[in-house]
Parts: C-alpha cells; sequence; structure tokens
C-alpha cells in the first residue's frame, strides 16, 4: 500500500509535467536555434536552475535519509522515506516547470532539451521496492513486513 500511493504521487507529477510540456511545445512560439546569448540572462539562469534542482534534490534526498535510525519502527522509516522521496521530486519538478515557462516564452530548444532531461531523470526515479530495500536498508523481517 505504501509503495502503491508513493507511485500514484509520482506518477501524477510527471504526467502533469509532460502535459506541461507538451503544452508548451505545441503553444509556444515554436524552436528558436539561434540566439544571442549576449541579451539573454536566461541562458545563465536556466542550467543553473537545472543543475540546483538536479544536485539539490540528490543532496537533500540522501541527507534526510541519513537521518533515519535504523532502530526505528517500519512505519516511521516508511513515513520519513515518503517525505523525503517527495522533496526530491518537488526539487527536481520545480526546476523543470520553471524551465518549460521559460521555453514557452522564449522558444529557445535549449530550454526545453534541458526541461526534458530533468523530466526523464524525475520519471526514472519512479520509487520500487527494491529500491527502498536498499536506500533503507531494511533486515529481513522489516522486508517481509513490507
Amino acid at each position: 500500500m505504501f509503495l502503491r500511493k508513493l507511485a500514484i504521487i509520482h506518477t501524477a507529477l510527471v504526467i502533469g509535467l509532460l502535459v506541461f510540456g507538451t503544452i508548451t511545445y505545441f503553444f509556444g512560439i515554436g524552436f528558436v536555434t539561434n540566439f544571442d546569448v549576449n541579451s539573454d540572462v536566461f541562458v545563465y539562469v536556466v542550467p543553473l536552475i537545472a543543475l540546483l534542482g538536479y544536485f539539490g534534490s540528490i543532496y537533500i534526498f540522501k541527507k534526510q535519509l541519513q537521518k533515519i535510525k535504523s532502530s526505528e519502527p517500519l512505519q516511521i522509516k516508511l513515513d520519513k522515506y515518503q517525505t523525503a522521496s517527495i522533496t526530491k521530486y518537488a526539487l527536481i519538478e520545480g526546476p523543470t516547470l520553471l524551465i518549460f515557462f521559460q521555453f514557452m516564452n522564449s522558444g529557445y530548444a535549449l530550454y526545453f532539451t534541458i526541461a526534458c532531461c530533468l523530466l526523464l531523470y524525475l520519471a526514472v526515479q519512479r520509487p520500487n521496492k527494491n529500491r527502498l530495500i536498499q536506500e533503507l536498508n531494511l533486515n529481513t523481517e522489516e522486508q517481509r513486513q513490507l
């Protein structure tokens, strides 16, 4: 039940971004491949936001997992894992949304590509039982309960 709930949250976030990305693709101003680096500050801001979202999600997720004690009950571990996972998803989704917005305004193909890469990374983060067991270092009794 726990994994199903987390998977539904993850899937909703991915589908929402996919729909929004599709909307920006079809209803934006189109692709612009040549742009002037000197006139657009977002050429620097967009990759920076993407890098902060990507590395920030990894860093904060690991920090939150380190706070989970092996002596805690399984339900507490799962609650903390769910909080850490949702935080990780949000730190990836936020920059992706902002970058899709910027793509819709400017049409720069670079922005769309970066946003799609972040979306793909988020999609790959789908929760599963093996990943949960590995990241929480569950013992055999806890694995059986799961």
